[in-house]
């Protein structure tokens, strides 16, 4: 697949704002077919198309095929770019033709206010409009994608194209995919680490000698941007497809929506054989898992994680569950997944947010268990917020292998998994305390791991130089909002629920040095009081 993507569509579809949009988050470069023609001929778009329509359709035929030749590209096409097969065509061969549909009237609107209207469209701009629409309506529809685009804020549309290229295998990169072996005792399984691997959820089914039917689990955000491209592709391969939605957040990991999923299951008459598909983040992830380690007592579960946190974390391991309004994750089971397939171009299509609060779990193995993968984020640094491929892609399958052979070796959190919690003890405190909605989970490492480690440091176990640095690579991704108006004994009542505790008393992960964890029980409560107070109020 070339790395070209051509946005077609009516006058005011949003082709050149949405260019440069979709372009910065690829990392490609774009340009306009109107700008690139007035430049080579010296002239105005309106003066060509004036004097002589099928002399400037020739031109812009030419113009479109010269620019095909650069490679990654993302071009805005003019209105009528569509006209003619050869240019039709040449979208198809050279790269992805996306159409945006959009509305008359709402076209009119983005086009009055950028000045004059096209000549094309003089008289009753709407009417004309809606027309060339009707006319031209069989031609966007050979389109390789069709996307609405009425959204007023072009970021989210910019975010919902990017999304059906990944959905569709439509973004290539030139990094080869990662298996990576989880061997648990009883039901072994593989981790997928590859470009576009959302295409090959199918192919997934197959191999697992799976029915062909499945129950695909989402929530609202996901379905918007990637439910479509993946549905497409497994109805495709013969593969049916009955959907649930949940709403996006960290409540739908409640007893109500676990619920409203059994009944949808049992609506469906969904058989223990049939696989229930994972499609989204962690609470996803944990929502989706659990009902399929409860429902007819455990249906096969696909994990397809969709977010940062998600690929390098909670998709892998087989913590499943939900939270009680006290506790985190309260509720729950170790069912483990069929396989995970993880697919980094997914991430390109993520709000800014929810990529950086990934990061608390990737400082998290290096802190606490890689002193390597720690340097290399340093080395890095700030670039990590807008990874190449390749990076990405090692950097995920880095941390699978992390988390799948401490699974491998302690399956249940009896022995060295507990150090993957390093951050969290704090972390799901502040996440319950604050109503599960004000932080996002890496958001809540993030601040329990800077309360974790000046623990550490007060103990001794620590160097003040080691802290530094964990904060040094943590503020490249995290800037806490304001969180002064807590109670840190709120907090420290909510630590004495974590799941970690024996006998009644908390067993804290404290790092140790960069790359090494301890555990340790005996940190007294004045203390974490202390620390809890300083970190609130430095945020």
């Amino acid at each position: 697949m070339k790395n070209r993507l051509f946005l077609v569509g009516l006058t005011g579809s949003g082709k050149t704002t949405l260019a440069p949009l979709v372009a910065a988050r690829l990392g490609w470069p774009w340009l306009d077919l109107d700008a690139e023609i007035e430049t080579r001929t010296g002239r105005s778009i309106a003066d060509l198309f004036t004097a002589n329509v099928a002399a400037f359709r020739q031109i812009e035929a030419e113009t479109l095929a010269a620019v095909a030749q650069s490679e990654p590209l993302v071009v805005a096409t003019g209105g009528g770019a569509v006209l003619r097969a050869e240019n039709r065509a040449l979208m198809h061969a050279t790269g992805t033709m996306l159409a945006l549909d959009v509305a008359p009237d709402v076209a009119i609107e983005r086009v009055s206010g950028r000045g004059a209207v096209p000549p094309v469209l003089e008289g009753d701009p709407v009417a004309s409009l809606a027309k060339l629409r009707n006319d031209r309506r069989d031609f966007y529809e050979e389109a390789d994608i069709v996307m609405e685009a009425n959204d007023a804020d072009p970021v989210i549309t910019a975010r919902r194209i990017i999304a059906a290229l990944a959905a569709h295998g439509r973004i290539s990169a030139d990094v080869a995919p990662t298996a990576i072996a989880v061997p648990v005792a009883q039901t072994p399984y593989t981790i997928t680490v590859a470009w576009g691997a959302l295409t090959r959820v199918a192919e997934q089914i197959a191999a697992l000698g799976l029915p062909r039917r499945v129950m695909l689990i989402t929530d609202a955000t996901v379905r918007a941007l990637l439910l479509d491209g993946v549905t497409a592709s497994l109805t495709a391969s013969g593969i049916t497809v009955k959907t649930i939605i949940v709403p996006a957040g960290e409540a739908s990991k409640s007893l109500s929506h676990l619920s409203d999923i059994y009944d949808r299951l049992i609506a469906i008459q969904a058989e223990r054989g049939e696989a229930i598909v994972a499609l989204g983040g962690g609470v996803v992830g944990d929502l989706a898992g659990y009902a399929a380690a409860t429902y007819l007592r455990g249906v096969p579960l696909i994990q397809v994680p969709t977010t940062l946190l998600a690929q390098v974390d909670s998709s892998i391991g087989g913590k499943t569950g939900i939270n009680h309004p006290r506790a985190k994750n309260a509720i729950g089971a170790f069912y483990q997944p069929r396989a995970v397939l993880i697919d980094p171009a997914a991430l390109l299509s993520l709000d800014d947010r929810f990529f950086r609060e990934g990061w608390g779990e990737i400082v998290k193995y290096g802190m606490a268990l890689d002193a390597d993968l720690f340097a290399q984020m340093e080395a890095v640094g700030a670039a990590l917020l807008h990874p190449t491929p390749e990076r990405l892609v090692s950097i995920i399958a880095r941390c699978a292998q992390i988390k799948a052979d401490i699974v491998g070796q302690d399956e249940r959190e009896g022995g060295p998994r507990i150090l993957l919690n390093y951050g969290h003890t704090i972390g799901h405190a502040l996440e319950a305390v604050t109503g599960y909605g004000t932080l996002l989970h890496g958001e809540a490492v993030f601040l329990g791991m800077a309360a974790e480690a000046r623990i550490a440091v007060a103990l001794g176990l620590l160097s003040p130089a080691a802290l530094a640095r964990q904060d040094a690579l943590a503020a490249i991704f995290f800037t806490a909002p304001d969180l002064a108006a807590l109670d840190p004994q709120d907090i420290l009542e909510a630590t004495r629920l974590d799941k970690k505790a024996r006998g009644g008393r908390v067993r804290w992960v404290l790092p140790t040095g960069i790359g090494s964890t301890t555990v340790r029980d005996d940190v007294p409560d004045a203390l974490v009081l202390d620390v809890v107070r300083s970190v609130l109020a430095k945020r």
